[in-house]
């Protein structure tokens, strides 16, 4: 019995080593199929065809597309809002009361009252306050509340110099926000300034995006992308993928095995594919992982893309 078992570990070892041998193999693990070698296990990706954005990426805080400082006409005592901020009011609403109270007088309390409408976006006054009123300049008064439209908000971001000559008037923006992961704001370019800072040489540009359903508040910060340009049916490849190194542009392709080393021309880029305008074919295996030990002619296994 005990000559049996070891003439079947004998055999089991021995077919072991005959496929060890064999240098490649294909098995399927959770349904991909493995491309075997002798090599290191990689990630790995497949150039596609596709429409690839250039977009230039550019930070900036959402304010109220419109936004008007309410006053009081007279001097008083603030003794009640009718508002809270938030609120939605139309024009001519009663905003809150002051009590003019002046000696030798006997005033009943006056209403301010909304001059437009839209959505009370702070309050300036606390109640039990005096307010100055808005007579010659609004520098010398006090405002009582901020009113806004915010049906569509409005972004200003600067653009460098390097970047303003792609820029221009009613080019497609989007917008993203860390309250909405995963959601994409979209919006146009509604001004370039005729002028840069003469010390940052940037040019202030705003960006409009829509809000009708007024989820998005005034006060946030957004990732803007510019859409400068679309190149249609592209050969792309995942951003990651590219390797610069001094002044090439390369990524490794897997054919037969092996990791071979092309120089690519990168074309545009939309933060998450990259054109490739020479070097590379569409539905080609690509490395995505392991850079610093990848080689020219190194031999790789990794789960085939579909």
């Amino acid at each position: 019995m005990l000559r049996n078992k070891r003439s079947l570990m004998l055999l089991g070892a021995g077919m072991l080593l005959s496929l060890a041998a064999c240098g490649k193999t294909d098995f399927v693990s959770g349904g991909a199929k493995v491309k075997e070698s002798e090599g290191i296990f990689i990630d790995s990706g497949l150039s596609k065809l596709m429409d690839v954005k250039d977009k230039i990426k550019l930070i900036g805080v959402i304010t109220a597309y419109e936004q008007t400082n309410v006053y009081s006409k007279a001097s008083g005592k603030l003794v009640k809002y009718k508002v809270e901020e938030g609120a939605t009011v139309k024009k001519d609403d009663i905003l809150a009361y002051i009590d003019r109270d002046e000696v030798g007088f006997d005033f009943t309390q006056s209403p301010i009252k909304s001059p437009v409408s839209g959505v009370v976006l702070k309050r300036f006054v606390d109640v039990g306050n005096t307010i100055s009123p808005a007579m010659g300049s609004a520098a010398m008064a006090s405002p009582l509340v901020l009113i806004g439209n915010i049906n569509k908000v409005k972004i200003q971001v600067n653009v460098i110099e390097e970047d303003i000559g792609r820029v221009k008037k009613g080019q497609e923006v989007e917008a993203v926000l860390e309250t909405f992961p995963g959601k994409v704001f979209r919006g146009l370019v509604e001004n370039v300034s005729p002028q840069a800072d003469p010390l940052s040489h940037a040019s202030k540009v705003e960006v409009v995006i829509d809000n009708a359903a007024n989820t998005i508040k005034p006060g946030v910060s957004a990732e803007v992308y510019i859409v400068t340009g679309v190149s249609k049916e592209a050969v792309a490849i995942p951003r990651e993928a590219l390797i610069r190194k001094s002044e090439e542009r390369f990524l490794y392709a897997i054919k037969e095995g092996k990791a071979k080393k092309l120089l690519v021309e990168t074309g545009y880029d939309d933060g998450i594919f990259l054109e490739i305008k020479k070097g590379l074919k569409a539905g080609e295996t690509i490395a995505m992982s392991d850079f610093n030990v990848l080689q020219d002619g190194l031999k790789v296994k990794y789960l085939e893309q579909k």
